[in-house]
């Protein structure tokens, strides 16, 4: 199954293409991934779980990922995936050649091409539905990818050096001393920057939904036809007697 999806980050192509190469912090960027251990001595090998959600059907898969290539000149990378279902006999194999490309300045557009081989209960879903859930997945990851570079790139502003001021009693000095502690005291903590994802599974209902309304459609156009023929073929028999 071949599958193509385009997405932009709104960050500089090098540094989307230097995080990309940052295998432990990409993990959470990726909706319902979690990383056990990077292999870097085999070829940057990644052992790791994904589990998707699909309506009722949740499949959870265990195995690895190897970047086979790395063009730094041409920012484009060959990964070889294979996971098999943690409970259940299907198995998923995806070769991706990911690519970046700067599309204006300051944003950069990622190219994913797919070969997807997939066995077992997700299978039965057909290549639409797998590019839907592709396009999804592309998308929160993009999304995700580029919070984690502007959280890393909004690092406080340094605050620059003051000449001392002249010297000032000891009683100005302490009074000066007991009112910043106080001040200090009473500012609100800053809250803690939003969480980037987790390894929950990935659900996918809102996109299957479309298709199961599509398939009763059908189904129900059929069953007309079905009973129009049936009455058509009786009005038929009726006349011959």
């Amino acid at each position: 199954m071949q599958l193509h999806h385009v997405t932009t980050v709104p960050a500089p192509t090098d540094e989307v293409w230097r995080a990309l190469g940052e295998i432990e912090d990409l993990a959470p960027c990726l909706p319902g991934a979690a990383v056990d251990h990077v292999d870097r001595a085999d070829h940057d090998t990644v052992y790791g779980s994904m589990t998707v959600k699909v309506g009722p059907i949740t499949v959870a898969y265990r195995g690895r990922a190897v970047v086979d290539e790395r063009d730094d000149a041409h920012h484009r990378m060959l990964v070889h995936a294979s996971g098999r279902e943690q409970r259940g006999a299907g198995t998923a194999q995806a070769t991706l050649v990911v690519a970046v490309h700067e599309q204006s300045p300051g944003t950069t557009e990622l190219d994913v091409d797919t070969d997807l081989t997939i066995t077992g209960r997700p299978a039965q879903f057909g290549r639409g539905v797998m590019a839907d859930i592709g396009d999804r997945v592309i998308a929160e990851f993009a999304d995700r990818l580029s919070a984690q570079l502007a959280s890393a790139t909004a690092a406080p502003a340094a605050v620059p050096a003051t000449e001392e001021a002249p010297a000032a009693t000891t009683e100005a000095k302490v009074a000066a001393e007991v009112e910043a502690d106080a001040t200090v005291e009473n500012e609100a903590e800053p809250a803690p920057p939003p969480k980037l994802g987790s390894d929950e599974a990935l659900d996918l209902g809102p996109i299957l939904l479309p298709v199961v309304r599509r398939a009763a459609l059908l189904a129900a156009f059929a069953l007309a036809l079905a009973i129009a023929e049936r009455q058509l073929r009786r009005a038929i028999a009726r006349r011959r007697r």
